[in-house]
């Protein structure tokens, strides 16, 4: 009895919750953002913004260290085609 009292607490209540939570899943209207009351904290504008001056930023590093070495400046489209290159090998 004891056994059988065991298997049922560690396989089927693990079972019954899961089978639970597909249920509640299934009959659900609403998407994940309303469940989770997600809200984006920035807007796609900004987020683009900000990787803009990422770039320029780290390519203006880059060149910096290129004319400490005596090298000539490089435009972006040549770091990523360097970058990219570097990837397909």
């Amino acid at each position: 009895m004891e056994e059988t009292y065991f298997l049922i607490m560690v396989l089927g209540l693990p079972l019954l919750i899961i089978l639970l939570a597909l249920l509640a899943g299934w009959f659900y209207r609403g998407g994940p953002e309303e469940l989770l009351d997600w809200k984006p904290t920035r807007s796609p504008e900004k987020e683009a913004q900000l990787e803009v001056g990422d770039l320029q930023q780290m390519l203006a590093a880059v060149n910096k260290y290129r004319r400490l070495r005596g090298a000539p400046e490089q435009s972006l489209e040549q770091v990523s085609r360097h970058a990219w290159g570097r990837l397909e090998r």
